[in-house]
């Protein structure tokens, strides 16, 4: 069974979702804001909403492009919240 692009960000994003309320909560004890909480998700917006002019070019069209910006995001919010 071959997954859909959407599907694999979409699985990418869940992920990084679950990471990000674990890690946040059990290891660095900090409570994220609304906006942090789900930067994941606003990237998977970004992503449905631009996919119809992302397949004009073949960089944004791979879902590998979307999945590693949306894993940076994460890791982002992680590191802004850690200092």
């Amino acid at each position: 069974m071959k997954l859909s692009n959407e599907t694999k960000v979409s699985l990418v994003t869940v992920v990084c979702i679950l990471a990000l309320a674990v890690i946040s909560k059990n290891v660095l004890h900090a409570q994220l804001d609304f906006i942090s909480q789900y930067g994941p998700v606003w990237m998977l917006v970004v992503y449905l909403c631009t996919r119809e002019e992302c397949k004009k070019s073949k960089i944004c069209d791979n879902p590998l492009f979307w999945s590693i910006a949306i894993i940076l995001i994460t890791l982002a919010i992680l590191v802004v919240y850690a200092i």
